[in-house]
């Protein structure tokens, strides 16, 4: 009698392991799958808060363009702020140094070193000193209208219309 009471105790330990080690399972996949679902969201948040930013940097580009007497060009003075992302790595893997002039417009917005996305990519590091390929975005230039478009994977993207100076942020909803 004493060996079935025994068998049946090790039987109940061990369902209650079963639906301790199930129901911890359980949660963990509840908890991933939120985080997860998550992870869009906060890349979306990223690229809202780089447009952000982006307002924020063109309205102060502006103001020193103003207070410099409305020059062709300006030279950006936040390039040392971060120096990897304005300054091109040469091929034997130090840093060139490189200026940080923009051009300008007449009326006192930036301007595209070349008409292409390479053109855009330049000037979104000279303007924010930060790297698109961090944020994974995709760069698209649009002859015709002038505008270099921003995309990330999560589906948010900002559009700078360089001829008028417009942005505009697109989220994911």
């Amino acid at each position: 009698m004493q060996k079935q009471q025994q068998s049946e105790r090790n039987l109940v330990k061990s369902y209650i392991r079963i639906v301790s080690v199930t129901l911890a399972l359980v949660i963990m996949a509840v908890i991933g799958a939120k985080h997860f679902a998550s992870l869009d969201t906060i890349g979306a948040q990223s690229i809202q808060r780089e447009h952000n930013r982006l307002l924020y940097v063109l309205a102060m580009v502006k103001s020193q363009w103003l207070s410099q007497g409305r020059p062709q060009s300006l030279k950006l003075t936040w390039e040392n702020l971060a120096p990897d992302s304005v300054n091109q790595q040469s091929k034997d893997g130090t840093l060139a140094e490189q200026d940080n002039i923009i051009l300008m417009s007449t009326f006192g917005r930036p301007m595209l070193k070349s008409a292409s996305p390479q053109g855009c990519v330049e000037l979104w590091q000279q303007l924010m000193a930060s790297n698109l390929q961090d944020m994974g975005a995709r760069v698209n230039y649009q002859t015709e209208l002038e505008i270099c478009h921003f995309a990330t994977v999560q589906s948010g993207s900002i559009s700078y219309q360089v001829s008028s100076g417009r942005v505009i942020f697109t989220g994911s909803d």
